[in-house]
């Protein structure tokens, strides 16, 4: 049973023991200190690495998309794959990210939430799945499907924290 600072100090104060008040102020103390530590040690801005791939039927896989090809190569068919651009940021709870896409239009994406589940990520984007994702830790977004030259664009999003 886990009780609040307030509660620890109202016991010990209602066992008017001077040694139980002393001992209850004490837990009540230490009890509000690792409470205050517990909320200042979940952060309020997450790092996110955004990348945006190219997947091709034909070709084959750049050195520098080999990473992804061990992440995709399983998921999805492709021939061709190459990293067209890679952006690190920090963005803070609520806060718009908008990233840029090489055949035009855009993607947005805001942290909602962060948990131990993972990040809780609202996406909105053209031609790409869209809507709220959760992101556990150490494990990628994946989002593709914009048509771009000979294939289609992918994006991979990592969050770090």
């Amino acid at each position: 049973m886990v009780r609040s600072a307030r509660g620890l100090l109202g016991a010990a104060l209602a066992a008017r023991n001077p040694l139980v008040v002393a001992a209850g102020i004490l837990l009540a103390v230490a009890a509000s200190l690792l409470a205050t530590a517990a909320t200042a040690a979940s952060p309020t801005t997450i790092a996110f690495q955004v990348t945006v791939l190219h997947a091709t039927e034909g070709g084959s896989v750049d050195p520098g998309a080999r990473r992804f090809d061990r992440l995709l190569g399983k998921q999805i068919r492709y021939g061709g794959l190459k990293v067209l651009d890679t952006r690190r940021s920090r963005v803070k709870l609520d806060q718009i990210r908008i990233v840029n896409l090489p055949a035009g239009g855009s993607f947005r994406f805001r942290p909602l939430d962060l948990s131990e589940e993972g990040v809780l990520l609202a996406v909105e984007a053209e031609k790409m799945p869209q809507g709220d994702f959760r992101i556990p830790k150490g494990k990628p977004l994946i989002l593709g499907g914009h048509p771009y030259e000979d294939g289609k664009i992918m994006v991979v999003i990592e969050a770090h924290y």
